[in-house]
């Protein structure tokens, strides 16, 4: 651990803090999460096993985005709400602004930590040029198995964000290529699972939360998952019967 990544964590706690603050206005939130995201991407790209074992990456994901897509996604699903439209707008801007963040972190993790992913585009075909900023003196080394897990996280997400712009067949995508990278992890099967109910693919979603719970390190909400799934399947028997066949 370096003395910089116990730094960044404390000026992180003081930065998310102030985004719960009621008395700020949008724009000093906005100020906040900015600067938030960029203090945990450096945390990940410099220090990555001291990042992981703070949750780092839990938090990014929660605080910096996750929170403010519940959020948006709750008023603009309200028919009351006088300005759905706007919010929509902002909703879309703001899932395209996330898909942006973590199609740059993953490019930067593969290129500093030298992973290589079949799905991943070269940052020179993308016109990206690259981050002269991290200094690889400056990077404590992190193990194999951790660079995997944070590129892998970094899809799942990837994959969130395109089920939330509805997206289906991008969201997959990111899904399988997650579910490859480290097959041994069930939240990416956990994801397919959700991708696959959306569509009211019953038999496909139980494959997947069992899938789920049937790796070295299962997804802790997929047996609640698998239990709801069921239930739905079950009420749902006259429809899906056909699918099912002596099974049921």
């Amino acid at each position: 651990m370096s003395l910089q990544s116990a730094q960044y964590l404390r000026q992180a706690e003081v930065l998310k803090a102030d985004m719960t603050d009621s008395k700020l206005g949008p724009a000093e939130v906005w100020t906040s999460r900015q600067a938030l995201q960029d203090l945990y991407q450096k945390m990940l790209v410099t220090d990555l096993e001291y990042a992981l074992d703070k949750k780092v990456e839990q938090d990014l994901w929660n605080h910096a985005f996750k929170n403010q897509i519940t959020t948006l996604q709750g008023q603009a699903k309200n028919r009351a709400n006088p300005n759905r439209s706007e919010v929509q707008a902002n909703l879309s801007l703001f899932l395209e602004a996330a898909s942006g963040f973590y199609t740059q972190l993953l490019q930067e993790l593969c290129t500093v930590f030298n992973v290589d992913l079949p799905c991943r585009v070269k940052s020179s075909q993308l016109g990206i040029i690259s981050n002269k900023q991290t200094h690889t003196s400056a990077i404590v080394k992190p193990q194999s198995s951790s660079c995997s897990y944070i590129c892998q996280h970094c899809l799942v997400h990837l994959g969130d964000i395109a089920r939330y712009r509805n997206q289906t067949s991008q969201a997959e995508s990111y899904y399988r290529h997650a579910a490859q990278l480290v097959p041994s992890n069930g939240q990416p099967y956990n994801q397919l699972a959700i991708l696959a109910s959306s569509k009211g693919d019953h038999l496909t979603t139980i494959f997947y939360y069992c899938r789920s719970i049937a790796v070295k390190f299962p997804f802790p909400a997929a047996s609640t998952n698998l239990q709801k799934a069921l239930s739905k399947a079950l009420e749902s028997r006259d429809e899906v019967k056909t699918k099912w066949g002596p099974a049921l």
